[in-house]
């Protein structure tokens, strides 16, 4: 049987996301859509799904403090050396 409490707060956090989804990183936005089709209809609720939802939350309230565009900003990719990597 469904546990109906955990899935309408799922919903509440997909919603919550929704409201702020031009503010979403793409891989944020894609996880978001992901989780929405998955839970058009009710059924049990995966921690690891609203842990995901939080942390994309999250993710949008540090944002705000920075000077970030996610639309041109979203796609960079940090290029650190490795270790190992050195010829001498």
């Amino acid at each position: 049987m469904v546990e109906l409490v955990a899935y309408v707060a799922l919903q509440r956090l997909i919603d919550a996301a929704e409201a702020v989804e031009e503010s979403l990183m793409p891989n944020e936005r894609e996880m978001l859509h992901s989780l929405k089709s998955k839970y058009a209809a009710p059924l049990d609720v995966d921690p690891f799904d609203t842990t995901a939802l939080e942390v994309i939350l999250r993710n949008v309230e540090v944002r705000k403090g920075y000077d970030f565009d996610p639309r041109k900003d979203g796609g960079r990719v940090i290029d650190l050396p490795r270790t190992g990597d050195k010829k001498a």
